[in-house]
């Protein structure tokens, strides 16, 4: 499928929120927002995407089993491990801030708290329960530094069997603070064994890393949009 500007098809709605479909690529180097204001967006990639980390290489990649499964190979700039993202199994929001905001934190770590929250309160209301904020430092494990999902950082949010619901990644300048969030719908660990080279995790490594939740992605995204627009007043 051809790439679709994000340019052309943002829809601004009311109180800075903007609703994008588009490519992976371009809307992971698309630049920070002008003016003052936060900006909310919600994006839906139009072909599932691989996501690498500013310092992961794309020799991790079989991309044979890429092309096979028409998944866009996307590097983006902020770090951590990669990702795998579709329209069926992640909701994506990102999350703009100016340095001027109250919500604006120097100290990087403790910088997404609030932002995880937020996301602990939406999906407690939709009634998940028993969930954890995880408010320490970054928590490693054999694969986090491959994959976001079998890592903890600081904001994001786990279920109560251990599996990541919230990812965090974040990209900062002098005078804005990106939080790029992935909320795991379903967790494709199959797929995503598939599209890595050796070595690679076995699938039972894996397979509990990501959520399956049993929400509707739409209602789910309007209110964890208000929930952050509210946060952000």
């Amino acid at each position: 499928m051809e790439a679709v500007s994000v340019e052309s098809i943002v829809t601004l709605l009311p109180s800075r929120i903007s609703k994008v479909t588009g490519s992976c690529e371009e809307f992971h180097h698309r630049a920070f927002p002008q003016g003052k204001d936060p900006v909310i967006s919600l994006f839906t990639p139009i072909r599932d995407a691989i996501v690498l980390g500013s310092t992961q290489e794309r020799s991790l990649l079989n991309e044979t089993a890429c092309l096979s499964h028409d998944v866009e190979i996307v590097k983006r700039r902020s770090g951590g491990g990669l990702v795998l993202l579709s329209a069926d199994s992640t909701l994506w929001v990102d999350v703009e801030i100016p340095c001027d905001h109250s919500l604006w934190m120097n100290d990087v770590g403790d910088s997404s708290l609030w932002l995880g929250q937020v996301f602990v309160e939406v999906l407690t209301a939709l009634g998940l329960k028993d969930l954890e904020l995880h408010r320490g430092a970054l928590m490693k494990s054999t694969w986090s530094p491959l994959i976001c999902f079998a890592g903890k950082g600081p904001g994001e949010v786990f279920a109560a069997d251990g599996s990541k619901i919230v990812g965090i990644s974040q990209r900062r300048t002098r005078d804005w603070a990106r939080f790029q969030c992935a909320v795991s719908l379903k967790w494709r660990p199959e797929l995503l064994r598939e599209l890595l080279h050796e070595p690679r995790p076995s699938l039972s490594e894996i397979s509990g890393c990501g959520s399956n939740l049993t929400l509707d992605a739409d209602s789910t995204a309007t209110k964890v949009l208000a929930a952050i627009q509210e946060a952000l007043n």
